[in-house]
This record gives structure tokens, sequence and C-alpha cells, in this order.
């Protein structure tokens, strides 16, 4: 019996080596498969943060996508022009009228401190002020907002006689309502005449 309880004895010992072994190699591999996971999570918690920031960077440019668009608008560079020449294209007959046709483009505090600036009634002087040439430089502030600044060339006469040409410069807030701009701001930053050289 003595043969039996050392052979179970070293079998004992054989088998529990076996497990030893099985349990360092089981422990080994759930580490190594723990370490693999935390890499993985890393790996997407970085593709996460990168998206983001492809996300946010797209998000600037499509932003100032749409701000050089409305800075290179012909659209709204015509809008602007065409409202200069409504105007200030005028004679005596069309002096007071000439609102009329820029209500829909203007605020009202544009148009009373215009309309406040000159005469209502009508002159038996005839004069003339005829838009020659508008340029139009946009810079768009945000997506619904403007600014342009405006060089008039006007050819200013009096019964008849014709003064110099004059540029006028004027700064031109422009605000959208909706699908429509509306000029919400327009000051005159200043007049001269050409100075031309032989």
């Amino acid at each position: 019996m003595n043969k039996v309880a050392v052979s179970l004895l070293g079998l004992s010992i054989l088998a529990n080596i076996f497990l030893g072994f099985m349990y360092v190699g089981q422990k080994t591999i759930a580490t190594q498969v723990e370490a693999k996971q935390r890499e993985t999570q890393d790996q997407m918690e970085q593709v996460r943060e990168d998206a983001k920031k492809r996300a946010q960077e797209l998000d600037t440019f499509q932003q100032n996508e749409a701000l050089y668009a409305i800075e290179q608008s012909d659209e709204v560079k015509g809008f602007v022009e065409e409202t200069f020449k409504r105007l200030f294209h005028y004679d005596n007959k069309s002096y007071v009228e000439r609102f009329d046709g820029v209500r829909d483009r203007l605020s009202e505090s544009v148009i009373s401190k215009l309309s406040a600036s000159g005469e209502n009634g009508s002159t038996q002087i005839e004069f003339k002020n005829e838009v020659k040439a508008v340029s139009v430089y946009l810079s768009a502030l945000d997506i619904d907002r403007a600014k342009a600044l405006v060089n008039m060339e006007t050819q200013y006469s009096v019964g008849g006689s014709e003064f110099p040409r004059r540029h006028q410069m004027y700064e031109v807030t422009l605000s959208r309502e909706g699908e429509e701009w509306l000029v919400d701001k327009l000051e005159m930053m200043g007049a001269f005449e050409p100075f031309e050289e032989s």
C-alpha cells in the first residue's frame, strides 16, 4: 500500500504542478487580454478625439466658406449697388419720392436720417445728381451680418451747370432678415474730387 500511497502522492504533486502552470498561464493570458483591451480603449478614445477635432475643423471650414460666399456674393454687391443708385440718382422732381423706392431695402432709422438731412419741399431750381459708378467691397461679420465699403462716383448739376465729379465713401452695415438683406446703418466716411496729373 505504500507504493499506492507514494504513487498517489506523486500523482497529486504532478497534478498540483500542472494546475499551478495552468493557473500561471491563465493569469498571463488574462493580463495580456486586459492590456490589449486597455490599448484598444485608448485607441478608441483617440479616434473619438480625432473625430471630434475633425468635426470642429469641418464646422469652422463650413462657417468660413459661408462668410467667404457672402463676401464674394454678386447678389449682395448688386443689392448694395442698386440701393445706392435708387437713393442717390435723383433730380428735383424725384428727390422726395426716391425714398419710396428703397423702403424695403433700408431700415426706418436710416430712412429717417437721410430724409431729415434734406428738404422735403420741391424747388423751382433744376438740380440733378447722377450716379456714374458704384464699387462695393464686402466683409462678412457673421452669417447674417456684413459690412460694405462703398465708393460712389456722382455728377451733380444745378440749373444745367455741372460740378466736377465727386467720389463719396460710405460704410454700410447689412443684416439678413430671412432671405432678404437690409441696410441698417449707412455712414458717409468722406467725399473727394479725383486728382488727375497730366
